[in-house]
């Protein structure tokens, strides 16, 4: 996947971004730019200023971001994008110190995957959900990078999270949902997972349905014998899942999944 990367002040060295390149003091946002801005926007920058605002970062302002990435997106003939909008943290040298300026970066992909379908591995680490950055997209990412290759090595395509209670979590890229009879289910967020923009909307769309959405806390045998199994995020909305360890394979019966996957995609207007 091809990728450009800007930044919205020209940078002199990488001292400019030492908070983020030492310490990973940043915070991002990911999403689908599919002509235009996706219609959920002011929830992803939200979530980014409500990040920012957390690791005590500056929050540049929603037009100024807004701003960029109309312009950035320009120069690129693409009408199918993947967009990441990274706030960077500048400032004091030592780890415990402050930032005291943020640097916007946008990094643009032309989307070219094409798997519809993927399996998941469990991870070997836990997820922790007894610290609030959990909670929120840090530049931090390094355990998701680990585990996501440690699943691809092992024949997998990601890896499902459980937390340090045996409790599903998330995976590495995504929110998880399954279906069992008329009954949707996702994990907590006391489960330790990040509240993801699609994974509430799914939840919104579902209560619009009048379908039985269950929130709680699953051991991994809560999933056994599913219709289906799905992971949400911004960019790809509705992944399915065919295979978890080569232990859980859902019946695929497409009675319930259909009706949530076309319904996410007509409130995306990527229908």
């Amino acid at each position: 996947m091809k990728e450009s990367i800007y930044f919205d002040k020209q940078l002199k060295n990488a001292s400019e971004i030492n908070r983020a390149f030492l310490f990973g003091e940043g915070v991002f946002e990911t999403f689908r730019y599919k002509e235009k801005l996706p219609v959920f926007f002011d929830r992803h920058l939200a979530r980014l200023k409500h990040s920012a605002e957390f690791l005590l970062l500056k929050y540049p302002g929603d037009f100024y971001i807004q701003n960029l990435v109309e312009t950035f997106v320009k120069g690129h003939h693409s009408k199918d994008l993947v967009i990441k909008i990274a706030l960077l943290g500048s400032g004091e040298g030592v780890y415990f110190g402050k930032s005291t300026k943020t640097i916007v970066m946008v990094s643009i992909k032309e989307d070219d995957s094409v798997k519809n379908e993927i399996s998941l591995t469990i991870a070997q680490a836990t997820r922790n959900c007894s610290h609030d950055l959990v909670k929120h997209k840090t530049t931090n990412y390094l355990i998701s990078v680990l585990e996501r290759r440690s699943a691809i090595k092992k024949g997998f395509d990601d890896a499902l999270f459980l937390n340090p209670d045996n409790l599903v979590s998330e995976t590495t890229s995504g929110n998880i949902f399954w279906i069992k009879g008329s009954n949707l289910f996702t994990p907590s967020l006391s489960c330790g997972l990040l509240p993801g923009i699609t994974r509430s909307l799914i939840i919104d769309i579902s209560n619009e349905k009048g379908l039985n959405i269950l929130e709680g806390k699953y051991e991994l045998g809560s999933i056994l014998f599913p219709e289906a199994i799905f992971i949400t995020n911004a960019t790809k909305g509705i992944v399915e899942v065919v295979n978890i360890d080569n232990l859980i394979r859902p019946t695929r019966t497409q009675k319930i999944f259909p009706i949530i996957k076309n319904a996410l995609y007509k409130a995306l207007n990527w229908a």
